[in-house]
């Protein structure tokens, strides 16, 4: 795999099968470095929702990288910034601004496109749902 990230030998990584644990190991350590925006309420169990999302079969499908991605082969990051964004509108996250949460998420000094996508929401209904639900279940600790 690496000579192939090299271009000295061509792997089809789309026929590469990706490991669901690995992917969510990947996750925790990405969401981990935002922990420090949580607010107040959800401090103590942020880490606790995130492993319920990583639970659930519909939000796990829009962090999961898909097969043709370029980028982003351990874990769709634009996924992680729709969810990350309705949490922050769910009040789990402050409201800081974008290049904040971009600034802790990514490499120092590199201004990422996918930023953007804090403030999308998340784009199938059922997939809202399903994050409101581990939400509410956190906002009542």
């Amino acid at each position: 795999m690496a000579a192939a990230r090299e271009g000295r030998l061509y792997v089809d990584e789309s026929k590469v099968k990706v490991n669901k644990k690995e992917v969510i190991i990947k996750l925790r350590a990405y969401v981990k470095r935002i922990k420090v925006f949580a607010t107040p309420k959800f401090s103590s169990s942020v880490d606790e929702l995130w492993e319920d999302i990583f639970k659930c079969d519909v939000l796990m499908n829009v962090l999961m990288p898909k097969p043709k991605a370029r980028k982003f082969r351990d874990f769709d990051k634009y996924g992680v910034m729709r969810i990350v964004g309705v949490l922050r509108e769910k009040g789990v996250y402050e409201q800081y601004s974008h290049p904040q949460f971009d600034a802790l998420l990514e490499e120092k000094g590199k201004d990422s496109i996918y930023r953007r996508y804090l403030g999308e929401g998340l784009e199938e209904q059922y997939q809202v749902v399903a994050l409101r639900h581990i939400v509410k279940r956190y906002s009542k600790l």
